[in-house]
């Protein structure tokens, strides 16, 4: 069979999605690196797509990509090739951690094809991928602002670079507002129904609806908002979610949601405007976000004025710039006066904090610093890695140093690759204390809430604070020391600490924080009273009493409609 009839059956047959047949018939026909590039691509797409796939077939494929990349020149093909090593990599790196070297290789060719493909919007988006996962933020922002600067701009990659925008040390609030104004043209407006204003009725039942694409299993956003759900008053509330989750009548937590909820509505397979179409015909009155621009989100709904009031809240701590967006749920401690210009939502402050959590099903017992059996020092993060900043690594370095029978125990919520993290902190001198912990190895959240049982003083990353991590150290009694911030985003720990009552935990700046965590690694006896009084008080705190909480928000809320009826 001549070449180009070969090239047509193995198109064809990868149409028919005969992936085996194709294979094999390729290579019985072919010879490697002398096949042409096309045909290695799909190749090695079959090798992925085939049924009954294995580890063999993964690194194979790799292979075939690497080949296609090498060989294809400047082709469209060669682009293609580089594209999927790149994304193969990072899918299976996880399972398979031997795959990391094609990992470091797609970078080196990354490099050296920007040169001819530096336009190519794809190219692009797929260099974000690669750097977010090896944690290389200076490139990651490099890459945002090429794409930022074509007029090719998808929604995705503007809500990432608005997104990620939040890690950086030294992007401003004033920065952030400004970038989100600057990009807010791009989002669509769909067609709605027109809002007629209306007097609130107080014997009619306020519809509420929830938006987001978290509700599924174990998320952190289930344990924020479940009672919430649960609690609000039904003699004045009918409640909506809106779940752009998949469907999973498995899923616990999903279904714990359904069961609390009046209305739950599957819109994973609705587009944005069949979306507002159903909402509007629900004729909710309050709807409220909870994706901000976290990945995926839905952000042209609300930017629809697809409600009469609409209000962001818990999931994204930031302003999203959209004048549609009424108002942003917020605490006295987050957002102080004169910095509310640089939101573009109203700032209502609520009581006490600005979320509170329903707890872990974990059976809680008052565990002692474990500094007290061990010889050793262990300072802990939990957090996603990619909140690890520079300025958080100089910062906990220093202390490492002035503390030389202290660890450092890392463990992120998300894969990524490590070697340039762990590089980081070679170069400060303390890799020999740092431990990262590799979340394969924990089987479910009650395994990874007992990790907190070896940690003696959890940090918290700035200016990205943690949050969930921070309410799970809580409720284990450990405890959480946190930086002021300049921003909602960057005052989230100091909120957190406010309300669970021991504010020696705030540093009100770099050398503070060091000189905390000296103390508190020194002072066996403080940091025991404050493990105690956190066994104690905290579940009864602002942070764990949904019940306050929901009072505050419910008061909150119907004033709030009622202001914009008035």
């Amino acid at each position: 069979m001549d070449i180009s009839s070969l090239e047509k059956k193995i198109n064809n047959l990868f149409l028919e999605k005969k992936y085996n047949e194709l294979i094999e018939l390729a290579e019985k026909s072919t010879i490697p690196n002398k096949r042409p590039v096309s045909m290695t691509n799909i190749i090695g797409i079959s090798k992925i797509l085939k049924k009954n796939r294995t580890e063999e077939d993964v690194s194979s494929s790799l292979e075939l990509f690497k080949e296609t990349f090498i060989n294809g020149g400047q082709s469209v093909h060669s682009l293609n090739g580089l594209i999927h090593l790149i994304s193969i990599s990072i899918q299976f790196t996880p399972k398979y951690k031997y795959l990391s070297k094609f990992l470091y290789l797609a970078e080196n060719y990354y490099r050296t094809a920007e040169k001819n493909f530096d336009n190519d919007v794809r190219f692009l988006t797929t260099g974000l991928d690669l750097f977010a996962y090896m944690l290389k933020f200076s490139e990651v922002q490099r890459i945002y602002k090429k794409l930022m600067s074509l007029d090719k701009l998808s929604i995705s990659s503007i809500t990432s670079f608005l997104f990620n925008n939040n890690y950086l040390d030294e992007f401003s609030q004033k920065n952030h507002f400004e970038a989100t104004k600057k990009y807010n043209k791009y989002f669509s407006k769909l067609n709605v129904q027109n809002l007629i204003k209306k007097d609130l009725d107080p014997s009619i039942k306020i519809n509420i609806g929830f938006v987001s694409q978290d509700y599924r299993y174990n998320h952190p956003i289930i344990f924020f908002i479940k009672d919430i759900i649960r609690k609000l008053d039904r003699n004045k509330f009918k409640v909506y979610l809106f779940s752009f989750s998949k469907k999973n009548l498995e899923d616990p937590s999903q279904n714990e949601l359904r069961d609390v909820a009046d209305q739950w509505y599957d819109l994973e397979n609705f587009n944005n405007q069949k979306s507002v179409e159903l909402i509007q015909k629900n004729e909710i009155k309050i709807l409220v976000d909870l994706m901000g621009f976290t990945a995926p989100n839905r952000i042209e709904i609300f930017n629809s004025r697809v409600s009469p009031l609409q209000i962001s809240m818990i999931a994204y701590c930031n302003t999203l710039g959209f004048d549609t967006l009424d108002f942003l749920i917020t605490d006295k401690n987050l957002i102080l006066a004169n910095e509310e210009n640089f939101y573009s939502e109203k700032i209502v402050k609520l009581p006490n904090i600005w979320n509170s959590h329903s707890g872990f099903n974990y059976e809680r017992s008052f565990n002692k610093s474990p500094y007290l059996t061990y010889d050793h020092f262990t300072y802990g993060s939990l957090n996603n890695f990619k909140k690890i900043s520079d300025e958080t690594i100089n910062t906990w370095s220093k202390i490492l140093r002035k503390n030389q029978f202290s660890r450092l125990l890392l463990k992120s919520s998300e894969y990524c690759d490590t070697k340039y993290l762990l590089g980081k902190f070679e170069k400060k001198g303390v890799l020999n204390q740092i431990e990262i912990l590799d979340r394969r190895n924990f089987k479910d959240k009650k395994d990874h809430l007992k990790l907190y049982n070896k940690i003696d003083l959890a940090l918290d990353t700035f200016p990205y604070n943690g949050v969930t991590t921070s309410f799970e150290a809580l409720w284990m009694n450990v405890p959480v020391l946190v930086l002021k911030g300049y921003n909602f985003n960057s005052r989230c720990g100091e909120s957190i600490i406010t309300n669970s009552g021991i504010s020696y935990l705030i540093a009100r700046n770099q050398a503070e924080y060091i000189e905390k965590a000296i103390h508190l690694s020194q002072n066996k006896e403080m940091l025991e009273e404050i493990r105690l009084k956190l066994y104690d008080d905290i579940i009864s705190s602002p942070l764990f009493d949904t019940t306050l909480y929901t009072e505050n928000l419910s008061k909150c809320l119907i004033e709030l409609l009622n202001n914009k009826h008035s």
